[in-house]
């Protein structure tokens, strides 16, 4: 697999130094450090620091953030330009909370993933990671930005900020597929490779970026692995059996076509993740379709009812809005 992290010929760009690219994705700045020392009083105990920094970060009043799925920044950007997706957010937080003496840490949730199209044929996969705070004395507080996806009562783990910095750098690969730029996209993705070489999806993500290239046999060589890493990666799956159509490898094709089918028509989690993309994308009703089928398939997930709250209230029926978001909370407090 040495050899798919060393084809920087076949997009015409330098030998490159796998530090490159680098974002640091903790960085802070002297504007930074100073937004902390003055809205975080360091005489404070440690839980009261937590709750002034949440307050500074949140509030429209002081720096107000706003949480877009669809941007990944490092921690300075994400400071600068108010907005990010739910490892952005909490890039800046673990900077900021260190900043002002908090043990903090990365979070990753195992949550049913979120994935999202490429183009008609290729789909790429996204991880949920968060924050949280160590007080000591298994006395753990989870920090979540984002909107609708955590549940404490979702599997969790600490990770190193390493982890994370391969997710940073696979979400700025994903980014640049869609805006069609392989070359940078290879790059990110090398990057992302050389912090965590056993992250499936990742490997799932590189095959994409050959395949979209006509670099056929590289493409299921990546695919192979992602499915070596994790058999049940579900997006190497789909993109494989494509592969496989496209190159006359019909009956691997079929076999591989039907298993992703299967998945497909029986997971409500993949409709939650397609309504995702849709909403994403400004398709609002097509995220509704897809939402209420995720639902009707599982009435269960708070998280479901959550985003078609959202999505009805982007869609401006506020009433359906209203009730979507009680059935939302109902679920959630497990009543």
């Amino acid at each position: 697999m040495a050899a798919l992290l060393h084809a920087e010929s076949l997009y015409q760009i330098p030998s490159i130094d796998p530090l490159f690219p680098e974002e640091n994705l903790l960085a802070m700045d002297a504007q930074m450090r100073f937004f902390v020392q003055e809205n975080v009083p360091q005489v404070l105990a440690p839980r009261a620091r937590l709750e002034y920094l949440l307050d500074a970060l949140v509030k429209p009043g002081i720096l107000g953030l706003n949480y877009e799925p669809g941007i990944t920044l490092n921690a300075r950007n994400t400071f600068y330009q108010r907005t990010g997706n739910c490892l952005s957010l909490s890039s800046l937080f673990i900077a900021m909370a260190r900043e002002a003496g908090l043990d903090a840490y990365y979070n990753e949730v195992t949550i049913p993933p979120s994935w999202d199209m490429i183009d008609d044929n290729s789909m790429a996969f996204y991880q949920h990671i968060n924050a949280a705070v160590d007080f000591g004395d298994g006395d753990i507080q989870v920090v979540d930005l984002s909107v609708d996806v955590y549940d404490y009562r979702y599997p969790q783990e600490r990770i190193t900020d390493q982890r994370a910095a391969a997710q940073h750098y696979n979400n700025r690969a994903v980014e640049q597929l869609n805006k069609d730029n392989t070359a940078e996209a290879y790059r990110y993705l090398r990057r992302a490779l050389y912090l965590d070489p056993k992250a499936s999806h990742i490997w799932g993500n590189l095959g994409t970026v050959f395949r979209r290239d006509g670099h056929q046999q590289k493409a299921g060589l990546a695919y192979r692995q992602a499915l070596t890493l994790d058999p049940k990666d579900q997006v190497a799956v789909n993109n494989l059996g494509r592969l496989y159509r496209e190159t006359g490898q019909a009956e691997k094709a079929e076999a591989l076509e039907q298993q992703s089918l299967a998945f497909k028509r029986q997971n409500p989690f993949w409709h939650y993740g397609r309504a995702r993309q849709e909403y994403e994308q400004g398709n609002f009703n097509a995220a509704l379709r897809a939402i209420d089928r995720a639902i009707a398939l599982n009435d269960q997930q708070y998280q479901f009812f959550l985003f078609q709250a959202v999505i009805h209230k982007r869609l401006g029926d506020m009433e359906a809005a209203q009730r979507s978001a009680r059935l939302a909370a109902k679920l959630k407090l497990g009543s």
